[in-house]
């Protein structure tokens, strides 16, 4: 409630309100305007509402909804101290009566539930059931549903009848008393929750305000009513979680209704219910003693962890009828037969298994919708952890659903259930099982634990699940993955047990290990891979060098620890550990002696050290232990030397179980799972070999490894996850060089160094270490054409060289390798030079500054470099791609990155393509495995477009971390936040790159706040703000796209609404080379491989994916191309043109293409396009009818959506796109194809559907006789069934354009009913304004959307408070009118109209607001049914040039009667001094005025323009009608009129006191003539004729604001609603058969 909802009640009604200050509530005084408004009610199928009362009167409306004027209502309201609820659900009106004597003065409860066709209406515990006829039970469409009053209704709905379904609710009497604990549902698939009052702040309730409007403090929701003070629901509701909050007496308090939380404020996670499984249990659960449960839709929601491939989790069955949920091969498997039609799903991402011991979250649905009288469509969806879903249909003969028993966990013999032949039963957890139907829901291992009737548990059940073990195994997936923590995460552990590090910069935090006397570690490893470190930590002390690490060493396991005193290293393993099989590893240290034990072969050790020196006995680890890698990307940098693993980057890879520190298990995988989850993967599994398919491109070295390859590309001219990026040439010209200065003194014992080189001097610097004041260097220099190494440490030197004649222009590769005092030197593939050195005591390499090409300095012995220069590689680092991704020079280090300076030049690179891929939709996308950018980010492709915007790349994170890269207006934008906000880089190019051409994109990050974007090697930078460096990333990485839904809900910064359409390629993550299409997690069916097949050809002259317009198809010539259009509903060269459309009005109707008897194809394949614009939501577009057989092919609109469904002579094939929504009034395009038996659906650019049917099917369309487009012929009844509404345009069937046979009125097409073709161009002039307005349904106000939609400035008002005072929006200062554009409706047919003039006189047009004078005739009358509907769609836009127009569409039922009547109105002629000629038709004319405040919309039907030097205003009217009219469709047509002064009465209001009384009188004879009204409905009512509809004849109507003349009288004005009520607009709404208790009805 708003603020000071206090201040304006009256003195006595505070009182009252005071002497019920103990209750809690909201006061309603029952005084003629008092009335709450709240949302929606989501009544649905199985809806629920509740409140609470309390009252000393026995009459009052409580509450009234309805579905927006047509059917459907319900009213529950106090008759006789008795509750009475009416309700209709279009099979008549149903009431029930529960109670006596409720207005005592106490609180009553009031509970109103829905089950399909039964409601159940419950007062204080007393129950009543009432049955609905019918067949469909659903109340109204939530969209379009009126908002819920309680304790009476709106004063406007006095002028507007026609929207409520049971008029005479607005006679009721209203409540007077207090009403609280309001508890619905109002949203779609909302769980129900405590309602507020609804407090708009628009002015004039929604409608026309009138002169009189009442100005008031509070909005409309709040009129007369108050809260009570002590009310926490209402002042400050404390339920958490979804909580409803009760008010009592006593207080508040929480029910907490969704089951997962507890407490007194919901506040408390509840223990799920969860069981163990263990082969042998099982749970039963018996649905139903009297018979199995049947519904239109099911729904099954589990979770499960398992480390078992197969098992069966859940079973639903009756009779032949089953559903399973399954683990196959460790993915999710979901079968199903319904009469006999089977459909199966199997749910197995690449490269993802759920037999992790993860738990994963299974949901399924199924829905059965009836297509025709004998067949219906079942839709089966199946979803994995929110990622992962798949979907199927099938047809048959069924109606309903049927589950009679249920099995979790498996049965007595689970393999001889139907469908779960050969699954065993489950072996493992679940929880949270839950079944949903209709009427039933239940969480079934929560109703078997507490031992619910019809459940049983099987075998011995536990219903718990064990604690995760925390030896389950840890797979480490590169050389860089490693773990580490702090003791800050150890209190907030995740309870997984399974993860693998994925990426080379990846980390996570152990505790240190506090082991100073004493401490042990176990654990176990598996792997194939001979070198990598598997942990580590040290001291953090500067002064202490402690040490302690485990790594392998040329495929042995060696243990180092240092207590300070010097370092010991021993090679723990006698047999080698990468031998692919686990490996026992136990380590445990008392002071100085200790143990370690590896499969069984134990070694004891004793560190250097003195035992009477404290210090020298404890191990003090005070920094992080780092397992599996190294941490931070340049954190090698500073390691020990000693652990050469380390100092070369080379991390674990392979599998970890059983970690044991100290005696304490060790849940490193709750640890991962918190930390860099991206980077490390469930379980253990082995794969097989990868390089057998030679995964690297240009002469890569494939190398094998643990369940991954490696390509060394270092040989080559190329670089990236597969050699396929061109690497980078540095040139030199004897005075430049590199240099790489180091955050710290580096020292190591072990280097790995890679250069590439082409030069022809015979001498030169290639690569040299430095440190300042020492003498310590390694340098690898050419002398004489011949390659020289030189190692200088501790006054020691070693030289060796190799090769002879390397200055010949020619390219080059050096590597050399050094281990302690073994080196070994190669060039090219010549047998290496190896040799041993005594290089001082420790070995170790101390350096600084990292020289390429030359020495900084000058006056250094060895000349400068000459050349070329690539791969310049230096323990695992590639400085030179370092160095040009780094973009401008850097002038101080960030963590450990080194500061790399060149002067050298970088040649271009040539950027080959490999591996591309075409989007071919802007609405589709590929989901990949998370991104694994934790600390490092390393991205590169190519693309090449003509389209301008699109997003190519996006993975949500944890929080508000995120990374994207999309296209915005032809530039490379990316976009990434770590935590402290978002950051937007943009390329540096200067042209757009929407060219058509190959562009190169590679985004890093050189450094943990330095990040660069390259696009054709233009470098742009930016650093990220904050202390965060870490990007939390989780979920699919999504390529091209993402789902429609989840645009809306991307990260502001992020500016696509669509997905990239054009060609990828060349993909690079983070060292990984996916494959789009084999590779994808979600696989897309419009992701093509391969892009633009004739690239040799003149770019005028080749077929590419955009060369023909609306995905026509691009058929190459010799040197030229054709564009097919046949599959685009479009035609033209190159498919840009508007095909013959047809206009399919209400009246119903058919095109029928019939095929001559002696030409009736036998079909083995079809296709069909069509475009079509709608808002009808269950139509039949077309159908293909068979003359021998009953072969079918159908194409309809099914709630909002499409289907097809074919069938060839053995069982009905259905095919559906669930995921858009064509009845929207946009254009949209179909695209079917049948091949056999298998079939594709594809809706726009949208995924391609596709449905292969099992079994031996046939696959020949026998004798194809007709085709019938916009409905289904009925022989029977002679009438079409499901008639299509709207516009269809360029359809086309196996290769025949229907439309434009009809145009030329071929005789093998007839063309029968309400159907008219549309001129060539109008289509276009329709759908413009269509994808800018479009219908919405009414919302707060019920009616007023339904009947005008504003757009722009304009006269009218859009508030919601009709007591407020209105005052129009417009352009300040425009001077001008504004432009009104129409929105397509569908019309019926005009009716036959013949006029002849009556009366006319002029006046001129003075004033801005012209009222109806006393001599002007400004009444309509007319003759019709209440069927009649008025639609009227405008928008408007200040156009300062062009004329004003707009369109309103009247739609009339007809009865079943002819009748013949006489109907006045008038119509208006204007002549300006305009340039601008109208013509303009009309059936039927209103006169219509307008009033504004600075610009006037004059509202005149126009018969004829013509140019004069004044403005005449002529009125004409008296028109016969001969017959009944069925619809009028009325054009509207305001020239934009500039204020001109035609007399001296120009800006002055006319006011006249005649016109005021006039209006009193009126209201008094309206008000008569109201209540003649209700009595001939009354007599009418109990006529018994079919269809029978019933008028309202207001007599006159006055004029006033256009608003009010459209929509009735304005509030408060008295002035009546000039028409007819409408009722359903003559025809049935969901196929409910329209009979006379469907009608409106009256109660006085």
């Amino acid at each position: 409630m708003g603020e000071g909802g206090l201040e304006w009640l009256p003195p006595l009604l505070l009182l009252l309100s005071m002497q019920l200050g103990a209750s809690s509530g909201f006061l309603l005084d029952g005084s003629a305007s008092s009335y709450a408004h709240f949302p929606k009610w989501n009544a649905g199928l199985n809806g629920s509402l509740e409140l609470e009362f309390k009252t000393e009167q026995g009459t009052g409306l409580l509450l009234y909804t309805d579905d927006g004027g047509t059917y459907d209502f319900f009213e529950v309201k106090l008759v006789e101290s008795a509750l009475r609820l009416r309700y209709n659900l279009g099979g008549g009106t149903q009431l029930l009566t529960v109670g006596r004597d409720l207005g005592d003065g106490h609180w009553h409860k009031v509970h109103i539930a829905r089950n399909n066709e039964n409601t159940t209406l419950t007062v204080d515990g007393v129950a009543a059931t009432s049955t609905s006829r019918g067949k469909e039970f659903e109340f109204g469409k939530l969209p379009g549903n009126s908002d819920v009053y309680v304790g009476g209704m709106p004063s406007w709905y006095n002028s507007k009848l026609t929207l409520l379904a049971l008029p005479s609710v607005i006679f009721e009497p209203r409540f007077n008393g207090l009403i609280r604990n309001l508890v619905y549902a109002d949203g779609d698939n909302v769980l129900p929750r405590r309602q507020e009052l609804r407090n708009r702040e628009l002015k004039c309730g929604g409608l026309p305000c009138s002169d009189n409007a009442i100005t008031r403090k509070t909005a409309r929701s709040l009129r007369n009513t108050t809260p009570n003070a002590t009310d926490a629901c209402e002042t400050r509701d404390p339920c958490q979680h979804g909580g409803i909050c009760i008010s009592t007496d006593s207080g508040p308090f929480c029910e907490c209704r969704t089951g997962d939380y507890e407490g007194i404020y919901c506040e408390k996670d509840k223990a799920p219910s969860e069981a163990s499984f263990r082969g042998t249990e099982y749970l039963t659960i018996e649905l139903s003693k009297t018979g199995p449960v049947h519904s239109n839709q099911e729904g099954i929601f589990l979770q499960f962890k398992t480390k078992q491939a197969n098992g069966l989790l859940f079973y639903s069955g009756h009779g032949q009828d089953y559903m399973t949920i399954s683990l196959r091969d460790g993915g999710a498997a979901i079968g199903m037969t319904l009469a006999n039609s089977r459909l199966d799903l199997h749910i197995k991402p690449t490269r993802v298994r759920f037999d992790d011991n993860q738990w994963h979250k299974i949901i399924v649905h199924r829905k059965v919708q009836e297509i025709s009288t004998v067949t219906s469509f079942c839709r089966l969806s199946a979803t994995v952890d929110g990622l992962y879903t798949e979907n199927g249909h099938t047809a048959g003969s069924f109606t309903k659903l049927a589950s009679e028993r249920l099995l979790v966990g498996g049965g007595a013999d689970a393999r001889a259930l139907l469908g779960s032949k050969g699954i065993n039963n489950f072996v493992g957890c679940l929880r949270k099982v839950e079944f949903q139907a209709e009427g039933v829901r239940m969480e079934l291992i929560e109703a078997t634990r507490s031992g619910a009737a019809g459940t049983a548990a099987w075998g011995k059940m536990e219903f718990q699940c064990p604690e995760p073990r925390v030896n389950d195994p840890v797979t480490f997936t590169t050389r860089d993955s490693h773990l580490a923590a702090s003791a800050t995460v150890n209190s907030r552990r995740l309870h997984g047990t399974v993860v693998t590090f994925t990426s080379p910069e990846s980390h996570l935090v152990l505790p240190p290990w506090k082991a100073a006397k004493s401490g042990s570690i176990s654990f176990k490893i598996r792997t194939n891979e001979p070198n990598g470190l598997v942990m580590y930590s040290r001291s953090g002390a500067l002064t202490r060098t402690d040490l302690f690490a485990f790594e392998i060493l040329g495929g042995y396991l060696y243990l180092h620890m240092d207590l300070g005193e010097g370092p010991l290293k021993v090679r723990a393993s006698d047999e080698r550990v990468d031998d692919g099989t686990w490996h026992d590893v136990a380590l445990r240290r008392v002071e100085r002696e200790g143990r370690v034990v590896v499969d069984g072969s134990t070694f004891e050790f004793r560190p250097p050290g003195k035992d009477d020196n404290c210090d020298s006995t404890q191990l003090d680890l005070d920094g992080l232990l780092y397992i599996g890698g190294v941490g931070a990307p340049f954190a090698p940098l500073t390691m020990p030397p000693v652990l050469w693993t380390g100092s070369l980057r080379q991390g674990y890879v392979g599998c970890m179980r059983d970690l044991v520190i100290n005696g304490q298990p060790v849940d490193i995988a709750g640890y991962a799972q918190q930390q860099d989850s991206g980077a490390v993967r469930p379980a253990c599994h082995v794969q097989g070999a990868h390089c057998s398919s030679q995964p690297c491109m240009h002469n890569g070295q494939c190398v094998e490894g643990w369940n991954r390859f490696h390509c060394d590309c270092s040989g080559t001219a190329f670089t990236g996850a597969t050699c396929g990026k061109d690497a980078s040439t540095l040139y030199l010209n004897g005075s430049q060089q590199m240099t790489a200065l180091m955050p710290e003194d580096s020292k190591t014992q072990a280097e790995e160094l890679v250069i590439r080189f082409k030069t022809t001097k015979p001498r030169g610097l290639l690569l040299a270490t430095s440190l300042e004041n020492s003498v310590d260097r390694l340098q690898i220099s050419l002398e004489d054409g011949s390659a020289k190494a030189l190692v200088h440490i501790d006054h020691q030197e070693k030289v060796i060289l190799t090769g002879q004649g390397l200055n010949d222009d020619m390219w080059h590769t050096l590597r050399f390798s050094r281990r302690a005092n073994s080196i070994k030197f190669q060039v090219d593939d010549e047998a290496p030079i190896e040799a041993e050195a005594i290089l001082g005591e420790k070995n170790t390499l101390e350096f600084r500054t990292f020289h390429v090409g030359g020495y900084l300095h000058s006056g250094e012995e060895i000349p400068h470099f000459v050349g070329q220069l690539q791969q310049i590689w230096f323990n695992g680092y590639p400085y030179l791609e370092i160095a040009r991704s780094a973009g401008t020079h850097q002038t101080s280090h960030q963590g450990y990155t080194p500061i790399i300076r060149v002067t050298g030049k970088f040649g271009k690179r040539n950027h080959p393509v490999h591996h591309p891929v075409t989007f071919t939709s802007k609405h589709t996308k590929v989901g990949l495995p998370v991104l694994k950018a934790y600390v490092e980010t390393n991205i590169y492709f190519q693309f090449k477009t003509r389209e301008a915007n699109g997003l190519i790349l996006y993975n949500a994170g944890r929080e508000r971390d995120f990374i994207a890269v999309e296209l915005v207006n032809g530039h490379i934008h990316y976009l990434f936040d770590l935590g402290d906000g978002p950051v937007r880089l943009r390329d540096s190019t200067k042209s757009r790159l929407n060219d058509g051409k190959w562009h190169s994109v590679s985004i890093a990050r050189p450094a943990p706040k330095r990040h660069t974007l390259a696009v054709d090697d233009h470098v742009a930078v930016a650093n990220s703000p904050g202390n965060n460096e870490n990007l939390d990333l989780d979920g699919l990485l999504y390529i091209g796209g993402v789902e429609k839904e989840q645009y809306s809900l991307l990260p502001k910064p992020i500016m696509s609404r669509h997905g990239f359409e054009g060609c990828l390629a060349s993909l690079d993550l983070s060292g990984e080379s996916p494959d789009l299409i084999s590779d994808a997690v979600v696989p897309s069916s419009l992701v093509e491989s391969g892009c633009d097949a004739y690239a040799n050809l003149h770019p005028g002259k080749k077929c590419t994916h955009d060369m023909c317009a609306n995905h026509g198809t691009c058929v190459q010539q010799w040197n030229s191309y054709t564009c097919d259009c046949d599959m685009t509903s479009f035609s033209g060269p190159t498919c840009s043109d508007e095909a013959v459309s047809y206009e399919f009005r209400a009246e119903r109707g058919l095109i029928t293409y019939t095929f001559p008897p002696d030409r009736r194809p036998e079909m083995k394949r079809d296709t069909l396009a069509v475009g079509f614009i709608t808002t009808v939501s269950d139509a039949v577009l077309l159908r293909i009818e068979s003359a021998s057989s009953n072969d079918y092919l159908e194409i309809e609109i099914v709630e909002g959506n499409v289907l097809a469904v074919y069938n060839m002579g053995t069982s009905d094939h259905p095919i559906g796109e669930i995921g858009v929504k064509v009845n929207d009034n946009q254009y949209h395009v179909i695209r079917f194809t049948r091949s056999g038996a298998n079939s594709t659906l594809q809706v726009d650019d949208y995924n391609l559907q596709s449905n292969h049917p099992q079994g031996n099917q046939h696959g020949v369309f026998n004798s194809q006789s007709s085709i019938q487009v916009g409905g289904r012929w009925n022989r029977g009844k002679s009438r079409v069934d499901k008639p299509f509404m709207g516009i269809m345009s360029g359809l086309v069937v196996n290769g025949v354009r229907i439309f434009e046979l009809a145009a030329s009125k071929d005789n093998r097409v007839t063309v029968k009913g309400d159907v008219h073709v549309m001129p060539i161009g109008s289509l276009a002039d329709r759908a413009a304004p269509l994808q800018r307005m479009q219908q919405t349904p009414a919302s707060g106000s019920p009616g007023v959307a339904d009947d005008l939609i504003f757009s722009g400035a304009g006269s009218g008002c859009a508030g919601d408070d009709e007591d407020e005072k209105c005052t129009p929006i417009y352009d300040n200062g425009s001077g001008k009118y504004d432009l009104i554009t129409p929105v397509y409706v569908a019309p019926t047919k005009s009716p036959t109209v013949t006029s002849k003039p009556k009366s006319s006189h002029s006046s001129n047009l003075q004033e801005k607001n012209i009222p109806c004078d006393d001599e002007e005739e400004c009444n309509e009358e007319g003759s019709g049914d209440p069927g009649t509907t008025e639609e009227i769609f405008v928008t408007s836009a200040t156009d300062s040039s062009s004329s004003l127009s707009y369109t309103t569409q009247r739609q009339l039922s007809s009865t079943s009667q002819q009748t013949s009547s006489s109907t006045q109105s008038s119509s208006t002629t204007i002549a300006t001094t305009s340039s601008t000629d109208l013509q303009t038709t009309a059936s039927t004319q209103i006169n219509v005025s307008s009033s504004s405040i600075e610009s006037t919309h004059s509202s005149i039907l126009i018969k004829e323009a013509s140019t004069s030097s004044t403005t005449q205003y002529t009125t004409t009217s008296s028109t016969e009608m001969s017959e009944m009219p069925t619809t009028t469709r009325i054009i509207y047509t305001v020239m934009n009129i500039p204020p001109k002064n035609t007399n001296n009465n120009n800006n002055k209001r006319i006011t006249s006191e005649t016109a005021e009384n006039a209006a009193l009188i009126i209201g008094i004879i309206a008000g008569a003539l109201i209540a003649i009204v209700l009595i001939i409905l009354i007599i009418l009512k109990f006529k018994s004729r079919p269809e029978a509809n019933y008028k309202i004849d207001e007599g006159k109507s006055f004029c006033q604001d256009p608003n009010a003349a459209l929509l009735g009288g304005a509030p408060g004005t008295g002035q009546p609603y000039n028409g007819a009520l409408k009722n359903g607009q003559g025809g049935s709404k969901n196929g409910k058969k329209r009979e006379i208790k469907d009608i409106k009805e009256w109660y006085v």
